[in-house]
């Protein structure tokens, strides 16, 4: 059995020399055998900036609170992810992972002032027909040790495999309807610089999320908005609508938003949670389907 890698830090690590190095590795898959080694990275008593987290507010829409979004967590770990997904012994490409689904669980709300202890741990792959998954987990623990919130990044590393997708499930086109009805729905204006904005709050400088210029080098006409944000925007609108703080909170990422474009967030609210889906405006493009359910 191969041995676990271990990475521990006593403070965020540079994001820039992650980004240098995914852009200077030029090939990555697995071999026949191969699969992605046990990688483990920790950081404690961890401290939230308040400024960096007002940004963070801003650009993806959550009101002031005593407690951090939903969906902070995963920003605060982002920069231990580039270090995880960019390490000597992480066989695949960063450039080029496509992030297709994403859980998050919280347990109860976690206070701003709260100092955290971050895990993000990656290891083996399952084959599907369009290449290898993988999941990138992240868990938060207070200084008690207790499991306050976790998260896995489902992501897609396209290569040739053995599974074929000739029994796949045909997709149910957006005009068929939605898997739930929508009591509710709100008009999202998404401007050309939002995926700028986004970095800026979060660090994510992908990109194919900043300016036509830079998606088009990797094969798309303009800029697409981050993943993250539609998440993170999704529940900054469902957030006044919920009735407990211990929620999961899924979701899987369909056809990117272009930028600029104006999108509709169609949305259910009941006692086990919510249904929503992020359309283009006229309905029949399915950028996002999600659910909230309590636990």
């Amino acid at each position: 059995m191969a041995q676990e890698t271990r990475l521990e830090y006593q403070s965020l690590p540079a994001v820039a020399p992650s980004y240098l190095r995914a852009a200077t590795t030029l090939s990555g898959g697995l071999s026949q055998g191969e699969t992605i080694p046990d990688i483990v990275a920790e950081i404690a008593d961890l401290e939230v900036r308040a400024e960096e987290l007002a940004k963070y507010r801003k650009v993806c829409g959550f009101r002031h609170s005593p407690y951090l979004p939903v969906t902070y967590p995963h920003v605060l770990a982002f920069p231990i992810h580039m270090a995880v997904m960019t390490h000597k012994q992480f066989p695949l490409k960063l450039l080029g992972l496509i992030h297709i689904r994403n859980e998050i669980t919280q347990y109860r709300n976690i206070e701003v002032a709260e100092k955290l202890h971050l895990q993000v741990s990656v290891g083996g792959h399952e084959e599907v027909a369009k290449g290898v998954e993988f999941g990138l987990v992240t868990r938060v623990r207070d200084r008690a040790g207790d499991l306050i919130w976790e998260a896995t990044a489902t992501m897609l590393s396209r290569q040739k495999t053995s599974v074929s997708d000739s029994h796949s499930k045909p997709r149910k086109k957006p005009e068929e309807g939605l898997p739930f009805e929508p009591s509710d729905e709100a008009s999202w204006d998404v401007p050309a610089d939002i995926g700028r904005r986004y970095a800026s709050a979060a660090g994510d400088y992908n990109p194919i999320h900043l300016s036509p210029w830079s998606a088009k080098l990797f094969g798309f006409p303009r800029a697409i908005a981050t993943g993250m944000w539609t998440k993170a925007r999704a529940a900054a609108e469902l957030e006044p609508h919920l009735k407990q703080s211990a929620y999961t909170l899924s979701v899987g990422f369909k056809k990117p938003v272009f930028l600029p474009s104006t999108a509709r967030f169609a949305y259910n609210t009941g006692d086990n949670g919510a249904d929503f889906a992020l359309t283009n405006d006229k309905g029949d493009i399915l950028h996002l389907l999600g659910d909230v359910r309590y636990v």
